[in-house]
């Protein structure tokens, strides 16, 4: 008994070590607050409402909504991920499994015919005999974790798991974030399009009208030109329009999964201002961001295969078992009195001698670790930067869209004067092009600006890593 419970000591206090370093998330400067805030009550209630992974849902548009979830059904850079977070958790499920015994069948028959100058028949004056031999049995193996190194294996297995989700949900927050820039860039084109609709409309009548004023000798034939010349350039411009309109819907088409040669989306429009965000506070970031947990999770999986490889230079203790039957008539083959068998035992393997490779592969590991904690350590700064970036652009933007539309409208407003003088001969047709053509590039610039609102809109949700409320990350 003394021996027993001395052997069980033994046993447990073995496999209560583990080798390798116990994984703790690297600390990160953190700033306690971002410097450009958009805060107000409905901001931070769309703050909420961007941790679901329909976070596109604030923009209260129906094409946009059922676009995002074609590309969620349907975009085979998506489905590729989802598959590997499949093979992903299949190994986890390959690691977990050597914390338990592996229990197979044996079965056999034969026939055998003994040697005449066998030893035991020579000695007890026998002849040589012939048997047949029926075996059927169940063996066991089991290797004991003393140092937790099946352990580790399957704590670097589940913190890859983990990972390979983290970066699904990296994925598809790039694509439908993308798809939405696509979608709102497109959009800005479409409101270009009207005001170069309306300013080519706007151009035909002048041009209507200094074709008039010198077939009756009031105007030269250069101002003809000059008004045949606006006209025919924004008529360019408008073809020129037509071809980035293409090109954005070739690309939404390619992310919701479609031939872009049978894909269109109707003209809409864009006008207002996007929802206000709440950016919260950045230390969020490191649990809200997929890319970041991915390259944490990561990080937690290096950690533990430091322990593997430590493992693997001390030595591995395995218990073996075996019982069945075994007989030479398989009509008594199971008779337990007669011809049961067993087999116990155990064993112990260490390395000795290996020129120092198991020594590297832990200095690997090690190395490898740290290229991990680095790139960690980068993209947290990488995040930071990002929201900062885009916040700013989204603070400036409004700034610059109040100017715009006072600039505009002043716009407006001369070109008016410009063509009531010309019309009063008080002004040459000069004049008039000029303020259509200032008139024009300001509209333009201010339809650009709200499209350039909605897709910083958009950069910033990706910044802020919209979805994370609905994450599994670390819930697996």
């Amino acid at each position: 008994m003394k021996k027993s419970a001395a052997l069980t000591l033994c046993f447990l206090s073995l496999t209560g070590c583990v080798a390798g370093p116990d994984y703790r998330r690297p600390e990160t400067p953190t700033p306690a607050s971002f410097n450009t805030t958009l805060r107000s009550d409905q901001a931070n209630q769309i703050q909420q409402q961007i941790g679901h992974v329909n976070w596109w849902m604030i923009f209260n548009d129906p094409s946009l909504s059922s676009l995002e979830e074609a590309c969620i059904t349907s975009n085979q850079d998506l489905r590729a991920a989802i598959a590997r977070t499949d093979q992903a958790r299949a190994y986890s499920a390959i690691a977990r499994s050597y914390s338990f015994p592996t229990i197979g069948t044996n079965g056999s028959l034969g026939r055998y015919g003994e040697a005449r100058d066998r030893v035991n028949n020579a000695v007890a004056g026998a002849k040589p005999g012939t048997y047949n031999d029926f075996l059927s049995s169940i063996s066991l193996n089991y290797e004991i974790d003393a140092w937790g190194r099946v352990r580790r294996s399957t704590e670097a297995a589940n913190a890859e798991q983990q990972a390979s989700l983290a970066d699904f949900e990296t994925i598809r927050l790039s694509l439908t974030s993308e798809l939405a820039v696509d979608y709102f860039s497109l959009r800005a084109i479409d409101a270009q399009e009207r005001v170069l609709a309306e300013t080519v409309k706007a151009l035909k009548t002048s041009l209507d009208l200094t074709s008039l004023r010198y077939r009756n000798g009031l105007e030269s034939k250069l101002d003809v030109r000059q008004a045949q010349t606006l006209l025919q350039s924004e008529q360019a411009h408008e073809v020129a329009l037509g071809i980035g309109r293409r090109q954005f819907e070739n690309a939404i088409a390619v992310l919701t999964g479609q031939s872009a040669a049978e894909f269109s989306i109707s003209p809409g429009s864009l006008s207002g201002t996007p929802p206000p965000l709440n950016p919260g506070i950045p230390i969020d970031l490191l649990t809200h961001r997929p890319d970041i947990a991915e390259r944490e999770r990561t990080l937690a999986a290096r950690s533990a295969l430091i322990g593997v490889t430590q493992a693997e230079r001390l030595p591995a203790i395995s218990l073996t078992g075996a019982a069945g039957f075994e007989s030479v008539d398989a009509a008594t083959l199971f008779n337990w009195a007669a011809n049961r068998t067993f087999a116990l035992g155990s064993g112990i393997s260490a390395p000795l001698f290996n020129a120092g490779r198991l020594k590297a592969r832990v200095g690997a590991a090690e190395a490898s670790y740290r290229e991990a904690e680095a790139d960690y350590r980068q993209n947290v700064l990488v995040a930071f930067g990002e929201v900062e970036t885009q916040l700013s652009a989204l603070h400036l933007l409004a700034d610059q869209a109040l100017f715009q539309e006072a600039a505009t409208e002043s716009a407006r407003q001369a070109t008016k004067i410009a063509l009531d003088r010309y019309r009063n001969g008080i002004e040459s047709y000069l004049n008039v092009v000029t303020q259509q053509t200032v008139q024009l590039q300001n509209e333009l610039a201010a339809v650009q600006i709200v499209g350039s609102r909605y897709v910083s809109t958009v950069n910033l949700i990706k910044a802020l890593g919209g979805g994370w409320a609905d994450s599994q990350v670390y819930r697996q």
